[in-house]
């Protein structure tokens, strides 16, 4: 059914009696052209056109909507971005070897309209009440120059280049306040997140909130709601700050001398300070300004002095400013807020918070003393936070293609019923072994641990051991599920921790699948066969293949499973691009003598097969879309992957990072499909079960779960939900997920609720433990302190310290 763009808008939150003007503003080409998309996909590929609209203003120092990096589009697909471009509403370019993306005047005469009537359904007076006055006045007073800075970190600046840097860096309320301010006009859909790209300088500098080119109309709102003392209060106070800044700068660097040159204020700021440098300067003759202040000219006589002196002027402009800009408010809560705009959001509602890029590698400085060191150095340096190594996280845009992970909801638990023994034992080991670590949380009362039981008929898997120096081992069979995720940024012993539990399993002949994006999880012990997915088809398993065994999987369930596998991977791929490639597969079939009876089914539909009439499809998109499948041989190839070998014990390595990414997830999401449905076929484990052991077919463990769990798009659910499903139905089944990220925010309530263990490893940074912290209840400070192996881990409202014991100080 032809999707309607008026319905869409209106599913966007556009009100209707705007909508018919803002249809209007499409051209009718474009209009056409969207009629074979669902509903969901116009309403992404519209929200994407508008996030590149903003976050074009990132991508240039000077604000002028240079464009927006690439990768700040979108993270495992370029759907929207493909469909964009087929109408002609963005170009790119590329500089210094990056895709710079931005709107085509066609685009942009789209996008400003539906802008603007964004812009007009902001609550501007209750925005104004709800932050700092301070906010508005600095966003707009603090940037000189004919734009209005349109862009604001998502982090405390690293350092202290720029005035607004410095500001924030010297008084964190501030920070928090304009967080807050662009964190609400992000729920409204009028700013986005994107990185911020110089492309004078040609580096990357880290996550930015973006605001568009309207974003003035937002700014004259909120000053004329403040009271004209205060902010006349606000804008000399900030221009004071900024002319003594200005002057420290060039002291201190040599910069900024035309600009202080044509200030009457920057001049006699300069004079002044001066005056209390004249023990370490001589000041010469005064160069005659036609405004009567003199510029003056001096020669160091000491510099040892000098420096000294400036940096005692740099401590105090950073006392004042943390004392004359005071924020009283508390920290603004976690919890995201509502749209400012009426009708359904129009982007997810989640935290603000982001992953920022990972750090950029600094070119080597010049000897040459920078700011830093000479004006605003702190007495000791604190080590810089790292910043995270993930992706950045997709723009809101891209609700169905990319979804982004949506905030943990923590409701009260109640209150479980005691544990059995089992289920976590705790056996003494000695107190030699690990030493309580006083740096950490406490060691739990010894009311809380459970007896030693000595089982012979369990499954019990080895991790580590508690801070009191007793093990830990955890007990699947006597928890409601042998679900477990394990959390932890780069560096905590997250993958040496998968190899453990991987080792432990095999060696008990428990049967184990590492599917491994990345290539790293690969246990150094026990019975492994690794597969190597690349390019050339050494290895492959072949979706479209059917066993008379398993009648549940009919050529008609492979072919919808297969075309739904590549609508999530493809999400552009339109109804009738669908229809005609299930269409092909089923001629296929249908060539190769294979029918509905399973007799038939002995029979091999080759993947080349297929191939050949793709690609020789009379719609040239389909081809596209589908020709890197066929370039890297994914489902045809030399020597096939045996479900039952896997089944049948030992570790299966599954090594995907030969892949591209689109390509990885694609093979994962049917694999793990073709699991399903042979244990599926194998029946449900009887209920009632005793035998802990035969409760478990099947342990698999996936690294990087975000990119297989479905997140939450506003009031919809995306649609790649692979995990969300195995993690409801396939324990019935035998299976164990073992499901590793950084941050539980990237497991959405259906995954949580269906999980019985949680380990929550070291943070990376403050971002990752503010996230991770909430959920475990512990505090931050913890969470940045472990050493590498050390963890939460809890069962119901058990909760204890963990150290996991490395393989090379195991004995399996």
């Amino acid at each position: 059914m032809p999707t309607d763009l008026t319905e869409a808008l209106k599913a966007m939150g556009y009100a209707d009696a705007g909508v018919r003007t803002l249809v209007e503003s499409f051209p009718p080409a474009v209009i056409e052209y969207l009629r074979d998309f669902r509903l969901q996909e116009v309403r992404d590929i519209i929200e994407t056109l508008l996030y590149i609209y903003i976050a074009q203003n990132s991508a240039s120092s000077r604000g002028e909507g240079e464009g927006v990096v690439e990768q700040s589009c979108y993270a495992y697909t370029s759907g929207p971005l493909f469909a964009l471009r087929q109408v002609d509403l963005i170009e790119s370019a590329s500089w210094h070897g990056t895709t710079v993306i931005r709107a085509t005047s066609a685009g942009e005469a789209i996008a400003r309209p539906l802008m603007e009537a964004r812009l007009r359904a902001l609550d501007i007076p209750g925005l104004a009440r709800e932050i700092h006055e301070v906010v508005p006045a600095l966003l707009a007073g603090t940037v000189k120059g004919s734009f209005i800075n349109k862009t604001f970190p998502s982090a405390l600046p690293r350092t202290e280049e720029t005035f607004v840097s410095f500001l924030l860096n010297n008084s964190p309320g501030l920070f928090l306040e304009c967080e807050r301010f662009a964190a609400r006009l992000r729920a409204a859909g009028c700013a986005v997140l994107a990185y911020a790209y110089d492309l004078d300088g040609s580096r990357a500098d880290g996550v930015v909130y973006t605001f568009p080119p309207e974003f003035a109309y937002i700014l004259k709102g909120m000053l004329e709601a403040i009271d004209p003392g205060v902010r006349e209060h606000y804008d000399m106070l900030l221009e004071s700050f900024y002319s003594t800044f200005t002057v420290l700068r060039y002291l201190a660097c040599g910069e900024d001398y035309d600009r202080i040159r044509t200030s009457p204020a920057h001049r006699r700021e300069l004079s002044r300070v001066l005056m209390q440098l004249t023990d370490a300067i001589y000041i010469l003759e005064q160069v005659p300004q036609d405004d009567g202040v003199d510029l003056a000219r001096f020669i160091v006589k000491d510099r040892n002095l000098y420096d000294a002196l400036l940096r005692d002027l740099g401590r105090a402009l950073m006392a004042e400013v943390a004392a004359k800009i005071v924020i009283d408010r508390p920290a603004p809560a976690a919890e995201p807020l509502p749209p400012l705009h009426g009708g359904a959001a129009p982007v997810p509602e989640e935290t603000p918070a982001v992953a920022p890029l990972p750090p950029v590698e600094e070119e080597p400085e010049e000897e040459e003393v920078g700011w830093d060191e000479i004006v605003f150095p702190d007495e000791e340096e604190e080590p810089e936070e790292e910043e995270e190594e993930f992706p950045l996280p997709p723009p809101p845009a891209l609700r169905r293609f990319v979804t982004p992970p949506p905030a943990p909801v923590l409701r009260p638990a109640p209150e479980p019923a005691p544990l059995a023994p089992s289920v976590l034992e705790l056996r003494s080991c000695g107190a030699s072994q690990l030493a309580p670590d006083g740096a950490h949380a406490p060691a739990p009362a010894a009311s809380r641990i459970p007896p030693v039981v000595h089982r012979s008929d369990g499954l019990d898997i080895f991790l580590g051991h508690a801070p009191d120096g007793r093990r830990v081992d955890w007990s699947p069979g006597q928890l409601n599920n042998g679900h477990m995720i394990i959390l932890g940024g780069s560096g905590a012993g997250k993958t040496e921790t998968i190899r453990c539990i991987a080792s432990e399993l095999a060696a008990q002949e428990m049967p184990v699948v590492l599917i491994d994006f990345h290539g790293d999880m690969a246990a150094s012990d026990g019975d492994i066969t690794s597969y190597k997915i690349r390019e050339g088809g050494q290895y492959y398993f072949n979706p479209l293949e059917l066993d008379p065994e398993i009648d549940e999987i009919t050529p008609l369930r492979a072919t919808s499973d297969f075309v739904d596998a590549i609508s999530i991977n493809f999400p552009t791929l339109g109804i009738q691009q669908r229809r005609k490639i299930k269409n092909i597969i089923k001629g296929c079939y249908r060539a190769s003598g294979i029918t509905g009876n399973t007799e038939t089914w002995i029979r091999v539909l080759d993947f080349d097969d297929i191939e050949g009439e793709i690609m020789s499809c009379e719609d040239e998109a389909i081809p596209a879309y589908l020709e890197d499948i066929f370039d890297y041989k994914l489902f045809s190839g030399e020597e096939k992957i045996s479900l039952p070998a896997i089944l049948s014990g030992g570790i299966t390595h599954i090594n995907l990072n030969a892949l591209p990414e689109n390509l990885r997830y694609l093979f994962a999401d049917l694999f793990l499909r073709r699991i399903y449905y042979t244990l599926q076929a194998t029946g449900e484990i009887p209920r009632g079960t005793e035998d802990e052991r035969a409760k478990f077919r099947l342990f698999v463990i996936v690294d990087e779960a975000k990119l297989l769990v479905s997140q939450k798009s506003g009031s919809k659910t995306a649609i790649k939900a692979v995990l969300n499903k195995y993690a409801t139905e396939m324990r019935k089944f035998g299976v164990s997920l073992i499901l590793a990220s950084q941050l539980i925010a990237h497991f959405n309530e259906e995954i949580l609720a269906n999980i019985a263990v949680k380990f929550c490893m070291r943070s990376e940074n403050k971002k990752q433990a503010q996230e991770n912290a909430k959920f475990f209840e512990v505090s931050e400070k913890d969470l940045l302190n472990f050493q590498p192996g050390e963890g939460i881990l809890i069962i119901g409202s058990e909760k204890m310290n963990v150290r996991i014991v490395p393989a090379s100080e195991r004995n399996l």
